[in-house]
């Protein structure tokens, strides 16, 4: 949730109104982790994993009713890589692709016309499993030869290749200065495991046999999102904006309604994220740094410990549009109760 504070774009669609946000997310690491340690040990032999990705989210939002919204989510992987060591040589996968498309609705729980300055909604949605979850690249065993078509890490894996639920909370509070507004999500996952073989038993000379079959394949996960945050006008510069929002986004170690089984890196990181908005009558913008400032690496179902990447800062951008529908001027409130750069 991204507020613009100011604008005549304001939290709540109209009958017949669209929505539409666009986003881009950037990020590059080699900063690894076990638990809360960082890897440094790694550095010495250029031993860590280096990976990055550049992506676009769409999202598009219809008002059926000014309570009720439909929601539609189709993020698109233009370009992630992974790259580590294999043999003492450093190897590079790169995929890209459309992900997993999220379709649901939202329904605000107050009236919108007799709460104009605050409300919550929730939402629910499914995750279809649009995105390639066996995505491979030429690449060669753990023994750096037999190089051949093999799936690439599964962090970089465009979909997850399972259907899943989402569950949401959205709310917002205006003030006489500022505004405070918060989200949570939670996805289920519908499956336990997918068809995709774990890239450590692709890669093994013996054989995918040769790796014991609760690990040899690809979880599918459930996650989380949860934020919260503020937001206030900067004097004299109308329609400018700027906001600070804390998140955390996880993996649990396990799944609440399917099979925990196959590999996955359970954890959780959270950031704290400066932004600012520009919101005119027709669209809004923003430009935001989610710094990291917390990171935990928790061991799998099996206990064995993990490790894995996270980005120092990301940089967003994205743009908003309301289009359609019957044009009501809301009051100088102007939050968005979207992500425009998911």
């Amino acid at each position: 949730m991204v507020p613009g504070i100011g604008a005549q774009i304001g939290p709540y669609l109209q009958k017949g109104e669209w929505q539409v946000i666009g986003g881009i997310n950037r990020w590059e690491t080699d900063d690894q982790f076990r638990g809360t340690d960082h890897r440094v040990d790694l550095y010495q032999t250029d031993s860590q994993v280096k990976e990055g990705a550049l992506t676009l989210g769409v999202q598009g939002s219809y008002g059926l009713t000014r309570q009720i919204n439909l929601l539609v989510e189709a993020p698109i992987i233009l370009s992630s890589y992974w790259s580590t060591k294999v043999a003492g040589i450093r190897q590079k996968q790169v995929a890209r692709g459309l992900s997993d498309i999220v379709a649901g609705g939202r329904v605000w729980l107050f009236g919108c016309d007799s709460h104009p300055d605050q409300n919550i909604a929730l939402g629910s949605g499914v995750r279809l499993p649009t995105g390639e979850s066996n995505y491979q690249v030429l690449y060669p065993n753990s023994q750096g030869r037999d190089f051949a078509k093999r799936p690439v890490f599964p962090g970089i894996h465009p979909g997850i290749g399972a259907w899943g639920l989402r569950l949401s909370v959205d709310s917002f509070k205006q003030f006489r200065y500022f505004a405070v507004f918060g989200s949570g999500q939670y996805m289920f996952s519908l499956r336990d495991q997918n068809d995709t073989l774990y890239m450590g038993a692709a890669m093994n000379p013996l054989g995918p046999e040769a790796v014991a079959e609760n690990v040899r394949y690809v979880s599918t996960p459930d996650s989380y999102l949860f934020s919260a945050g503020a937001a206030t006008s900067v004097p004299k510069l109308p329609g400018v904006s700027a906001f600070f929002v804390g998140r955390i986004a996880g993996v649990p170690v396990h799944n609440v309604l399917t099979q925990t089984i196959g590999f996955r890196q359970p954890g959780w990181f959270f950031t704290i994220e400066p932004g600012l908005n520009f919101a005119t009558k027709l669209a809004s913008y923003n430009v935001s740094v989610p710094i990291r400032v917390r990171q935990n690496v928790q061991p799998d179902f099996l206990g064995i410990p993990k490790n894995s990447d996270f980005a120092h800062l990301q940089v967003r951008v994205g743009v908003m549009f309301q289009l359609g529908g019957r044009k009501k001027v809301e009051p100088d409130l102007g939050i968005t109760t979207s992500e425009p750069s998911k």
